[in-house]
């Protein structure tokens, strides 16, 4: 049996808080530059890297990579949930809309704030992205990314993302109830968080994640 480890590092804080940044490819200040920085100190010699293509992730990941060379693939899978009509708008302007006709009972009508956080499986942000379908590619890349380390093995992963992302990642890994909110409400992944996932390959080529604390 061999043992592998991946590290989830979410991106540190952004030049523009207060804000839903979803897609919008907003920069990281320097003091989030420093967060993750200062995060990576402690890791392992990595040998390869995954990173949203969002600048706040991309931006460091490739500094980090061509600092250690280390091989980096930017994956369109990792990048945070698309937020529609709500990316880049303020929290404090987001709880004060209201749509003009808000039908929760549909995943393709728009919903308020509080409609998604409580419900996200049937309220998407207006022309954004469904949960089902953020389901649908984050699963899909840590399906791959376990296959990959099944057949290529490799020792320390590196991946960086976003906080939706690697909230749904530890859901999967630790048998939270999906569809649901639990992953929402009780996962806190704070900027510039490192999460350490230790992967068991068993003779069978079964992966076996497991959270490190």
């Amino acid at each position: 049996m061999s043992v592998l480890n991946i590290y989830l590092l979410r991106h540190g804080e952004l030049v523009q808080t207060g804000v839903l940044s979803g897609r919008s490819d907003i920069a990281l200040s320097d003091k989030g530059q420093q967060q993750m920085l200062a995060r990576c100190k402690t890791l392992p010699q990595i040998s390869q890297c995954f990173s949203s293509p969002l600048l706040r992730c991309r931006a460091f990941a490739q500094d980090y990579c061509q600092q250690y060379g280390i091989p980096l693939q930017l994956d369109n899978a990792l990048q945070e949930m698309d937020f529609g009509d709500w990316d880049g708008k303020t929290y404090q302007a987001l709880w004060q809309w209201a749509p003009p006709q808000a039908v929760p009972e549909s995943p393709k009508n728009p919903a308020t704030l509080g409609d998604f956080w409580q419900d996200p499986w049937r309220c998407s942000p207006p022309n954004g992205e469904t949960m089902a379908d953020f389901s649908q590619r984050v699963t899909g890349f840590w399906r791959y990314l376990l296959a990959q380390l099944v057949l290529q093995p490799s020792a320390n992963t590196l991946v960086v993302s976003h906080g939706g992302v690697i909230r749904y990642i530890l859901a999967t890994v630790l048998g939270l109830p999906l569809p649901g909110v639990n992953h929402m409400t009780t996962l806190d992944v704070p900027y510039g968080a490192l999460i350490h996932l230790q992967v068991s390959i068993d003779e069978q080529g079964h992966a076996w994640p497991k959270l490190m604390l």
